[in-house]
């Protein structure tokens, strides 16, 4: 009977932008968020695709500058949205930054001058991941924990896992902790029971429908 794997339950690291990979396309954009000076309004819209690091580059900013940030900004109430944006132009607050995959076009926004407000506001785009970009990401985050892999491991992960900076730096720790209790090398073969037990336990931990 072929043993388990024991899965990792490392609490995951805080977000910041030490800990965010950043690909060749999104340095400009990234660079903006982490120099709060240089912006010309004080509210800042990030646009990108899931899985592009909004999440965790709006969480490192507003960890940094302690402004307001709203994920998913797009789902918020007007009058709520509207007044965040207030605060912040009147200089009532840090600055905000708002998040979303979806442009302000795309909103359905009602009310008129909250609909200006958000055409006028400065925006970065952050670009989505591919396989060529995550690649050398990927290497990167097996080589802060210590490990070097095979290029066949690196195909395998990228093959089988969501295109998200955050997902890959949780599955390498998880990989490395798993590994290292086992005192095994993380082979294709390790990574892919590994992977497997962890979707059959996601799967019974479900509720039954």
């Amino acid at each position: 009977m072929m043993s388990q794997i024991p899965l990792n339950l490392r609490p995951k690291a805080q977000p910041s932008f030490s800990n965010f990979q950043v690909a060749a396309s999104n340095q400009a954009a990234v660079a903006m968020l982490r120099a709060r000076e240089r912006w010309t309004s004080a509210a800042l819209l990030m646009l990108g695709p899931t899985g592009s690091g909004k999440s965790h580059l709006g969480q490192a900013w507003q960890s940094r500058y302690a402004g307001e940030f709203f994920d998913d900004a797009h789902l918020m109430d007007e009058a709520e949205l509207f007044d965040a944006i207030n605060r912040a132009l009147a200089g009532q607050t840090s600055g905000l930054l708002l998040a979303s995959h979806l442009p302000p076009t795309q909103w359905g926004v009602s009310l008129p001058d909250l609909k200006s407000r958000l055409n006028a506001m400065p925006t970065i785009t952050l670009s989505e991941h591919d396989e060529e970009s995550l690649e050398p990401i990927l290497r990167e985050l097996f080589e802060q924990v210590g490990r070097t892999v095979g290029q066949d491991v690196v195909t395998y992960v990228l093959g089988r896992t969501e295109r998200s900076v955050d997902v890959l730096r949780e599955l390498v720790h998880e990989l490395d902790i798993a590994a290292g209790v086992t005192k095994a090398d993380l082979t294709k073969a390790f990574v892919a029971k590994y992977l497997r037990q962890r979707s059959e336990s996601d799967l019974f931990a479900s509720p039954i429908e």
